[in-house]
């Protein structure tokens, strides 16, 4: 008996019980969709949160002071610690606050007010979509202005035609829209990066009451540089506050590099995960097939007293198994491809689905049917001809 006979005699014996079939390859459809679904929804966060760290800026360096090591920051440090530094090509003091941004009759409560210098937009990498950004002057006189992002102007009711020279209230304070931020990355995380006001540090003083800036940030010359950078002002700042731990300096790249580190122990935790339920369902098509031998010893018992091989019968029971999983694999895909969409959309996260991760579920799935079949299809082809025409 050649190959395509055996294959076609399998695919018989499957279709002879198609609810025990199914029922046999659930367990690896549902390993193969928990893979699919799993490295979908990984892949995608990790996706969002590169594009989210990449879009800080060019060249990004963040300088944050821990308060209860003692370190606190004042606007003016952050020009003096780049005076001090090699190689920076800007740096700006960084108010951050929650406040609620008024129109009218229309409010956005959950704005994120932030209050730098006018190199802010250069070192975010942001563009201006209408209008202007706010000038050197503007912050030296504590102007009374706003450059607003695409989400606060969409809840206050306003478009890029009509919402320059407008006022608002950023909390209890009016300032003029000079200018709207063109969209700054996606809005399907838990916070948007389109949500926020940007004002003139010394404008944001007045805002949030207070003279300590929450971070510095520093604009390297080039990317080659940042690693340097961060050592040397780990240094200064280390002068500034002796105490360990004061102040936590940190890059784009070294941002990246923590996040794939943490990426792929949570890929090698959720695969451990996605493979106990392919083990699972790899036991499963074991123990119906072991049972399919049992039923049909006296059809086995008959194919061997007619001539066929030892050979053949394993070929057959091993098609079979295989079969059954690779049906599941494709069901799994499938099934996989359609819940990370759906989680997707229930969790409001980026999904990534690749050729690589449904061709690895379904070579998995695959695998399991050679493996765990292999035991059931060597005992079928063990059976004496003999034994097997006598039993009930």
């Amino acid at each position: 008996m050649n190959p395509l006979q055996a294959l076609a005699m399998a695919a018989g014996a499957i279709r002879g019980n198609v609810m025990r079939s199914f029922l046999t390859a659930l367990g690896v459809i549902i390993g193969v969709a928990t893979v699919i679904a799993v490295v979908a929804l990984g892949q995608g966060s990790r996706q969002a949160i590169t594009q989210d760290i990449q879009g800080l800026g060019s060249n990004l360096i963040t300088a944050s002071a821990n308060e209860r090591e003692g370190a606190r920051f004042t606007a003016d440090m952050a020009a003096t610690v780049a005076g001090e530094a090699p190689d920076i090509l800007a740096a700006t003091p960084e108010f951050t606050g929650n406040v609620t941004v008024s129109y009218g009759t229309q409010s956005d409560s959950s704005t994120s007010v932030i209050g730098v210098n006018q190199d802010w937009p250069s070192m975010r990498g942001a563009h201006i979509a209408a209008g202007s950004f706010f000038t050197a002057a503007d912050v030296s006189s504590a102007a009374d202005v706003v450059v607003l992002g695409q989400t606060v102007m969409q809840n206050l009711g306003l478009n890029e035609a009509d919402a320059i020279g407008q006022v608002v209230t950023v909390d209890t304070q009016p300032a003029t829209v000079v200018g709207v931020l063109a969209s700054l990355g996606s809005s399907a995380g838990p916070q948007d990066p389109n949500e926020i006001a940007v004002v003139p540090y010394t404008t944001a003083e007045q805002v949030a009451q207070t003279v300590y800036p929450s971070a510095l940030l520093f604009q390297a010359k080039a990317s080659k540089d940042a690693t340097l950078i961060v050592g040397t002002l780990n240094m200064i700042f280390q002068s500034m506050f002796p105490r360990s731990n004061s102040v936590f300096v940190t890059s784009q790249d070294q941002l990246l590099s923590t996040l794939s580190s943490a990426s792929r122990t949570e890929s090698v935790t959720l695969g451990g995960i996605a493979a106990i339920s392919l083990l699972v369902g790899g036991i499963g098509i074991m123990n119906i097939m072991l049972v399919s031998v049992t039923e049909r010893t006296r059809e086995i018992g008959l194919r061997k007293a007619i001539g066929a091989k030892r050979g053949a019968v394993l070929l057959q029971f091993l098609l079979e198994a295989v079969l059954l999983a690779g049906a599941g694999g494709l069901l799994g895909v499938g099934a996989g491809v359609a819940g990370a969409h759906l989680l997707g959309k229930y969790l409001k996260t980026t999904v990534l689905i690749t050729t690589s991760s449904a061709v690895i579920g379904f070579s998995f799935a695959v695998a399991v049917g050679l493996i765990f079949g292999y035991w059931p299809a060597a005992s079928a082809s063990r059976l004496d001809p003999i034994v097997a025409l006598r039993r009930d």
